[in-house]
């Protein structure tokens, strides 16, 4: 009955409104007198749920109307669908389990309300392609597709993704939508790709010497072209590449620990620190976030996560180090068992897939520092979708966000692609 009152007055909107996003009466925003909000409707839901904003002097100019939804943590845009001067029409943000409040904003005068809309998620572990029991390198339907060990994972627009095999080396595309797994290029072992942000490129290097990097394109179907490589002077294994905002380098950092950088237009490398950590390990994810504008970087043998500068000047030991566990709580208090893949969402979180020991994913919040295990059970191998403090994961390698609320995991062990999915 809510969904038909919206759609309802949400067709007599369209039709009054025409090509010029008026109402009949054509009615306009007065800056002399306040924006006023009496009240909303419904007073909870999820994402996209149809939120009717009551109060005066909103006009008539959709264009000149915005609505965020806020919490302690974040302010989320939400679509406004339509506007008249007493009535605004929006569908609700992605936004974190809880009560919100709604600011509109209309011209230059904005207002919040008093009341809250709690907003819910709902959360749930899927396999997508693959076979727990059956390894392989057979293409077709996402059911028939078979996978070997899986490493490293890119996540596309459109439910799409690049994956990356370990084992019997090769580079494969997943379409959710398409119901289709192709393999797009063979011997070729790479691990965490750097996907740009319009999600139409995607760069890989080799996993060891010389480390040639293959860019794939939208346009080309994701066949790979050689742009360069590394070279010799990189001697550890490299097992990601990361993009920072400007998109014109690539990242890497080594399992030595040899932090730098490549040029994808004239192809210079920089060597920005020789060595960020002592030691090696032959396990180390490297991630960018945009919203620290630094990078992170995971150190399996060392159980722990550091906190890399963009000149590479400053390290820090960010999460963990206290021994090989899986134990929650703050930065300096966690602990991790194997930390491998990264991903960073909206917010600056960062999500993190524990392999042996842990066959967990554990998510930082940026906002405390508080380290939480939110799916898998720790050290139980397996496959097991549905609630996600009830999955089982079987060595989860890597982990992409693709920006829609889908994370996208492959795992070495299960050799599976599984998605968390949160709406």
């Amino acid at each position: 009955m809510k969904n038909l009152f919206f759609c309802i007055l949400c067709l007599t909107l369209l039709i009054a409104c025409g090509d010029d996003n008026k109402s009949s009466g054509n009615v306009d925003y007065n800056p002399n007198i306040p924006v006023e909000v009496t009240t909303f409707m419904p007073d909870s839901g999820r994402i996209r749920e149809k939120v009717i904003i009551k109060g005066s002097n909103f006009g008539s100019n959709k264009s000149n109307v915005q609505v965020f939804f806020k919490d302690e943590l974040t302010e989320r845009k939400a679509t406004v669908v339509g506007v008249d001067n007493n009535t605004i029409y929006c569908l609700a943000p992605r936004q974190n389990a809880g009560d919100n409040y709604i600011k509109v904003v209309v011209n230059e005068k904005d207002i919040t309300t008093s009341k809250t809309f709690h907003y819910t998620i709902a959360e749930n572990v899927s396999t997508v392609a693959g076979s727990p029991a059956i390894k392989g390198k057979i293409d077709g339907s996402l059911t028939d597709a078979r996978f070997d060990y899986l490493q490293g994972v890119g996540a596309l627009d459109n439910e799409s993704m690049l994956v990356f095999h370990r084992d019997d080396p090769s580079v494969r595309y997943v379409s959710v939508p398409d119901n289709t797994v192709i393999t797009v290029q063979n011997g070729f072992q790479a691990g965490k790709p750097a996907v740009n942000k319009s999600k139409t490129r995607v760069y890989a290097t080799g996993q060891t010497q010389p480390h040639t990097i293959y860019m794939y394109t939208k346009d080309s179907g994701w066949s790979p072209s050689r742009i360069g490589q590394l070279g010799t002077i990189v001697a550890g294994e490299v097992r990601a590449l990361a993009l920072d905002d400007t998109e014109q380098w690539l990242y890497f950092c080594d399992a030595n620990g040899k932090f730098g950088r490549f040029n994808i237009g004239n192809q210079e490398l920089q060597i920005l620190n020789e060595k960020v950590r002592d030691g090696s390990s032959s396990v180390s994810y490297l991630i960018y976030s945009p919203v620290e504008d630094c990078f992170y970087w995971s150190a399996q043998a060392a159980y722990g996560i550091y906190k890399i500068s963009k000149d590479g000047q400053t390290v820090t030991a960010f999460a963990g180090f206290n021994g090989n566990a899986v134990l929650d709580g703050y930065l300096d208090e966690c602990k991790f068992a194997q930390p491998n893949g990264m991903t960073v969402d909206e917010d600056g979180n960062i999500y993190v897939v524990e392999g042996h020991g842990g066959h967990v994913i554990r998510k930082i919040s940026i906002i405390d520092g508080y380290v939480s295990t939110i799916a898998g059970i720790v050290n139980k191998g397996g496959n097991l979708d549905g609630n996600p403090k009830e999955s089982i994961f079987n060595y989860p390698y890597d982990i992409a966000n693709d920006g829609q609320g889908n994370f996208w995991i492959v795992e070495g062990w299960g050799m599976c692609v599984r998605k968390y999915a949160v709406e």
